[in-house]
């Protein structure tokens, strides 16, 4: 209820005039935009929660794979919930190059987009104020694979957690004390939907103390090299 109730406040205060400049007004809006996006993908999270069974295979759901280019999804999905992430200054970057050279994906696109869109998501309900999300990708030839890491910088993810991460419901207690507010369903379909494809979620640390969630899926079994 949180998203729907702010964007009734936003839009009472834009109907009423309460609101004399431009530049106040433009980020309103943006608010609107991001609280929309989120409530839309919860309703979705929520619709995929009976339907997401674990006996289901790719070629027994009703919407068919097909080819689809991640670098071309990503950049939508990034541009998507920018608003969201200028809330809290955190911007999100797609890094091109090499994963606009990788071929495509054999996937269904409104499933995995909705696991892409939970992870950056996450990622910015969780980020440091006036940090980066950072997307990017790379082809393993030898595997037939595309593996997309999405990173950012904030709460730390403890690595006694990480077995439960993925967990139907769960959230770790230092998300529970930054956001309240979650469900702990968003990984968990995210998950679901990825393993459903046949492909593997991993989250970790990195090096410089980023989290990091990596996607790894198959090629399109079309694709040449």
């Amino acid at each position: 209820m949180a998203p729907l109730n702010a964007m009734k406040w936003h839009i009472e205060n834009l109907t009423e005039g309460r609101y004399n400049n431009i530049e106040r007004i433009n980020k309103v809006l943006r608010s609107i935009y991001s609280q929309a996006t989120i409530s839309v993908h919860l309703a979705k999270n929520f619709a995929l929660m009976s339907n997401l069974n674990s006996d289901h295979k790719l070629s027994g759901l009703r919407e068919p794979p097909e080819p689809i280019n991640l670098c071309r999804l990503l950049v939508n999905i990034a541009d998507d919930f920018q608003p969201q992430g200028w809330d809290k200054d955190i911007h999100i970057s797609v890094v091109n190059d090499p994963l606009e050279k990788a071929p495509m994906v054999l996937a269904i696109k409104n499933l995995v987009s909705q696991a892409f869109s939970n992870i950056v998501e996450n990622a910015i309900k969780y980020s440091h104020s006036g940090t980066e999300i950072r997307i990017n990708g790379a082809f393993n030839p030898v595997l037939k694979t595309v593996t997309i890491n999405i990173s950012n910088s904030g709460i730390p993810l403890p690595s006694e957690n990480l077995d439960k991460l993925f967990d139907r419901g769960y959230r770790t207690p230092q998300a529970k004390n930054a956001y309240p507010a979650g469900t702990g369903f968003g990984l968990y379909i995210a998950n679901k939907i990825i393993d459903i494809h046949e492909g593997t979620i991993v989250a970790y640390t990195d090096k410089t103390k980023r989290t990091v969630f990596s996607v790894t899926l198959k090629v399109s079994p079309n694709t040449k090299g």
